[in-house]
């Protein structure tokens, strides 16, 4: 059986074949003090998550702006977290308050807008941290 062969950048955006991670059309994915992590915390709260737990998720829908070199995740019009597996149980304890994002890349050639993120890694220790795995992807809403 021949195995399609995917670059880890290919599989974030979704496309097919491989793609160079040197490639000047891919640019970082960061937030800022005006992201509103507050939101994010909520949406985590509303699904019974905990300080300490880790699950795969998808992030519906987030708001990605241009700013200079990078793209700018928003978290205010975000709807839902979506759990898709556990793999770590909390321990009860309330979410933090601040948010990170790591690893996360977007095509500079794709529009800003709204977009859910789908089958992210999402953690909740001394931070949320929204984390990059081989299975994400950018879906534009």
């Amino acid at each position: 059986m021949k195995r399609e062969q995917r670059s880890f950048f290919g599989s974030l955006f979704g496309a097919k074949g491989g793609r160079n991670p040197e490639s000047p059309k891919d640019v970082p994915v960061m937030i800022t003090a005006y992201s509103q992590p507050n939101v994010l915390q909520q949406k985590m709260q509303e699904e019974k998550m905990t300080h300490g737990q880790t699950v795969m998720a998808d992030l519906s829908p987030v708001r990605l702006e241009k700013h200079e070199s990078a793209m700018v995740m928003y978290f205010c019009p975000l709807k839902s977290v979506s759990v898709l597996a556990t793999y770590s149980n909390g321990d009860g304890g309330h979410l933090p308050s601040q948010a990170t994002i790591e690893g996360l890349r977007f095509d500079a050639d794709q529009k800003p807008g709204l977009y859910i993120l789908k089958n992210v890694k999402l953690t909740s220790n001394g931070t949320m941290q929204v984390t990059v795995t081989d299975a994400t992807t950018w879906e534009a809403v």
